[in-house]
């Protein structure tokens, strides 16, 4: 029988698994099969006919911001005050072009940690000197998992689950401090990149998505691989959350503690999504090797 079984099958028929699977019973599909057997090449001891994947749902979207003008404001709270504690900042970011000058503010409170894009570097702001992750760390019209985790008094930002930058003295936040997502709170705020203040304004060109805040908890503790099967969701110790479902509901916050978010400068809904969308698609195996399907399908996971 499978067992947390990954695959994605292309279109072309070549067929991607992660991890070894023995035999095609797969839990809760509709499918004809008496447990075929597969061989280290490939091909099933038998012919099947088909089966149906169940589709996993809806994706949802993103926030697109046009990077002059627009961002998300959420007024000042004391679950934005981590003093010394742990916390994790995340989101899935998508950049438009490579940005110079204005930088790129990927979220900005009045003080400390706040993370940045500037040309293919990330920065991080800890309140006093800034990090950076090196150069070549992302490249535009890409999506990325970007994380800012700190745990046990030492902070790192991560960049698709890998760690970029370690800061092992960050600085600790106690006001109770308003926080901006794609722009700056306000043009006196210095910018990790060392671009100075006043008229750098910071804003992000590109969009955003699936924004979470976890006070008091290190979500992630090492290298990880991000979920781009589903949204997140609000686990314990969550104060904020975006997951941006469809237009009307992209700036409401499901974190529980529903915080309000001003869309300043009337930020739009896309469609653009780093979550993958699996849909129903059937497939069929010939004795010959052979793969045939109906519909291309991304991702499935069979659970016994």
């Amino acid at each position: 029988m499978a067992g947390n079984v990954k695959a994605r099958l292309k279109q072309d028929g070549t067929l991607l698994t992660v991890g070894e699977f023995e035999e095609n019973g797969i839990a809760n599909v509709s499918q004809r099969e008496s447990g075929h057997a597969i061989t280290a090449t490939n091909i099933f001891s038998d012919e099947f006919d088909e089966f149906t994947l169940k589709s996993l749902g809806v994706s949802g979207g993103s926030i697109q911001l046009n990077g002059t003008s627009q961002k998300l404001d959420i007024a000042g709270s004391g679950d934005f005050s981590f003093e010394s504690g742990n916390f994790t900042i995340e989101g899935w970011f998508y950049f438009i072009g490579s940005p110079t000058i204005p930088y790129m503010r990927l979220w900005c409170f009045e003080n400390m940690d706040n993370v940045e894009v500037y040309g293919t570097t990330i920065y991080y702001w800890n309140g006093g000197s800034p990090l950076n992750s090196g150069a070549n760390c992302v490249v535009p019209n890409a999506w990325y998992h970007i994380a800012l985790v700190r745990n046990n008094g030492q902070s790192r930002v991560y960049v698709n689950g890998v760690e970029k930058i370690l800061d092992t003295s960050p600085g600790t936040s106690s006001n109770s401090r308003a926080l901006t997502i794609g722009g700056e709170i306000s043009n006196n705020i210095d910018s990790a990149a060392g671009q100075g203040t006043g008229s750098l304004d910071g804003y992000l060109n590109g969009y955003v998505t699936q924004f979470r805040i976890v006070k008091g908890t290190a979500v992630y503790t090492g290298n990880f691989s991000p979920n781009s099967l589903t949204p997140i969701t609000a686990i314990p110790n969550t104060v904020l959350l975006l997951t941006v479902p469809d237009s009307p509901n992209m700036t409401v916050d499901t974190s529980g503690t529903s915080k309000s978010v001003t869309n300043t400068g009337s930020a739009t809904y896309s469609s653009n999504t780093p979550l993958t969308i699996a849909y129903n698609g059937a497939m069929k195996q010939l004795k010959t090797g052979t793969l045939q399907v109906g519909n291309e399908f991304d991702e499935y996971t069979g659970i016994v």
